[in-house]
């Protein structure tokens, strides 16, 4: 019997006009619906937190979270992995979240640099007081050539060859922005991405410092229906 069924027939005290048989039945067969239904939102709510689901009920949260599990993977060790999914997914909007999925890309090593950074580190007026504004500096080592002219070296911007003058980087890209549209803070926006060529790129109050190549990113409501995209902050924190 369940909790409900238990009570009323064996805790709760019942005037004798409802001892009969039949009213005993109508009654017993409404409090095991009842049993049903509690034990159901019992299971749901145990099911809906990672730390007690069942083997069924982790497949479902990795599903719900775009993962999944496998077939060889034991109980304990799917537990573990969602676990780290649902911790990794506490990181969005944050510096820490955004550096993990650039080391999910063979990207290990990576400095975000502030409007507020550069202000207190001495800079004057770094990107226009866009106060949302940042870049970020992606240090050696990474898993890509660097096969690239200067940015805007002659070539149109994605003219089927080259995309600001790189060659080759359609997926690169495309990564990086997926991590930028999922992972950043919002009210923000990423003006571009240094990849240190020699351990030397850096930066400092007056502008860009070392040997790198860099890649400017601009948001989706920046490009025009055309294709065109407007300078801004796209090379440097202090030339708009």
């Amino acid at each position: 019997m369940g909790l409900i069924t238990d009570y009323l027939f064996g805790q709760l005290p019942r005037p004798t006009f409802l001892g009969g048989k039949r009213i005993k039945a109508l009654l017993r067969s409404i409090s095991e619906v009842g049993d049903t239904l509690a034990q159901n939102v019992l299971q749901s709510r145990a099911e809906s937190t990672a730390q007690t689901a069942s083997r069924d009920g982790l497949l479902a949260l990795a599903r719900n979270m775009n993962d999944r599990g496998f077939d060889a993977e034991s109980t304990a060790d799917l537990l573990v992995y969602v676990l780290d999914i649902i911790e990794q997914h506490r990181k969005k909007g944050t510096e820490d979240g955004i550096k993990k999925q650039f080391a999910r890309i063979g990207c290990p090593s990576v400095e975000i640099v502030t409007e507020l950074t550069l202000r207190d580190a001495g800079a004057v007026n770094p990107f226009g007081a866009n106060v949302g504004f940042f870049f970020i500096i992606v240090k050696q080592p990474y898993p890509f050539p660097l096969s690239y002219s200067a940015w805007d070296g002659g070539g149109s911007w994605d003219d089927g060859v080259a995309r600001w003058g790189w060659a080759d980087n359609t997926d690169l890209l495309n990564n990086i922005r997926s991590i930028l549209r999922g992972w950043k803070p919002s009210g923000t926006s990423c003006r571009f991405i240094v990849f240190d060529e020699d351990g030397t790129a850096g930066w400092n109050a007056g502008g860009l410092t070392g040997n790198y190549a860099l890649i400017a990113i601009n948001e989706p409501w920046e490009i025009t229906p055309s294709g065109l995209v407007a300078y801004y902050y796209n090379s440097s924190f202090l030339v708009a």
